[in-house]
């Protein structure tokens, strides 16, 4: 049977306390998340004077973000987003509807509605290794006197690395899961088609 020497012993003690405290210390609870989903334009407009009142709810079980899961521990690190959440997926939205022709007013009788169900990454840290999944989805209504279309659209993506996540391999996975869920949302053509025929 091998044995470890005491000083090798020591030094790989060492080792793993300090791979350990990188990790904790890469990110910080006041760290903020930076949340810029990107709109997928259109090149064309498609419609001409409709309009529609844009309202949104933020309907999410936990208001964080992000979490952060370290190995050995039950608690999890919560991180909160820059921007509200809520404004942050309804404008960028908005926008695709507008490169569309589409256009907000408050007075309108045609309502489209973005309820942001679930946007989470979840971070798991271990020593020397890192998983990261991410989540979104995004209810879209559009409610005219005569009827609704209601429709959800969810996406998911992961990420896995050496040593320690950092912030920006979070937003890196945050923000490619939400632009691809907004871009499933532009290249609807049932919603469009709904929106085009009875707004």
């Amino acid at each position: 049977m091998n044995f470890i020497k005491p000083k090798k012993f020591k030094t790989l003690l060492a080792i793993s306390a300090t791979v350990m405290l990188s990790a904790c210390a890469s990110i910080s609870q006041n760290d903020l998340v930076n949340l810029v989903p990107s709109s997928t334009l259109s090149a064309n407009q498609i419609v001409s004077g409709k309009t529609f009142a844009l309202t949104s709810q933020d309907i999410r079980t936990a208001q964080y973000i992000a979490e952060i899961k370290m190995d050995g521990q039950e608690q999890v690190q919560p991180l909160h987003a820059k921007q509200n959440v809520r404004e942050a997926y309804a404008n960028a939205i908005y926008q695709q509807f507008y490169s569309q022709g589409f256009a907000k007013t408050k007075n309108s009788n045609n309502t489209l509605n973005v309820k942001v169900v679930d946007s989470v990454v979840k971070v798991a840290q271990q020593p020397v290794k890192y998983a990261i999944d991410g989540k979104v989805t995004i209810q879209i209504t559009a409610e005219t006197p005569n009827g609704k279309f209601v429709k959800s659209y969810q996406g998911s993506g992961t990420k896995t690395g050496s040593f320690t996540a950092d912030t920006k391999d979070i937003e890196e996975v945050l923000n490619r899961v939400s632009s691809n869920v907004l871009a499933n949302i532009a290249k609807d053509s049932e919603l469009t088609n709904y929106m085009k025929g009875n707004f």
